[in-house]
């Protein structure tokens, strides 16, 4: 089984269009498992909520991308900030002097790996970051950028993840 560990930086693109937009739409489409820390979800609130302070969206559609946003959390596998993440996301900071959410996302991602028992289990990273994905390509996990994927295909699928996606 694949699943999609969606950063900020990605699963915002759901709600505001932007490049990688199409793409995400396409994967919300489809009944994969998603995978983001909880505080990915305050993040994606967070960037709404500037884009409606800046003007760049209205309060209506603000208060309707929120209401979108909580029904697709509740389909997501929540990754706590357990004892656990927070050593992890420690430890990826230190050695890949990350940001502290871009350390707190990629210690989850590598915490729920870890944690797979079947085989067949893979861990897609999906992220817009380029120091995030640089990060998460060196630890070993196989990456996939929705403003990259949107140029090569519209539609992400349930094979995608087998192999490194993004690599140059």
């Amino acid at each position: 089984m694949i699943f999609y560990y969606l950063d900020a930086s990605a699963w915002v693109k759901r709600y505001y269009q932007e490049s990688g937009t199409a793409w995400m739409q396409a994967l919300f489409s489809q009944p994969l498992k998603l995978v983001c820390s909880s505080l990915g979800l305050i993040e994606v609130v967070a960037t709404l909520a500037r884009k409606r302070k800046a003007g760049e969206i209205g309060s209506s559609f603000f208060a309707q991308k929120i209401e979108e946003l909580e029904g697709d959390w509740r389909r997501f596998i929540h990754v706590q900030l357990t004892l656990e993440a927070v050593d992890i996301a420690k430890e990826v900071a230190r050695d890949h002097a990350l940001r502290g959410a871009d350390a707190i996302h990629l210690g989850s991602a590598l915490m729920l790996r870890g944690r797979f028992q079947e085989e067949e289990d893979q861990l897609l990273f999906v992220t817009s970051d380029q120091e995030l994905k640089g990060a998460a390509q060196s630890v070993g996990l196989s990456v996939s950028d929705p403003q990259e994927e949107e140029t090569v295909s519209s539609q992400p699928s349930e094979g995608e993840g087998e192999e490194d996606r993004g690599e140059e």
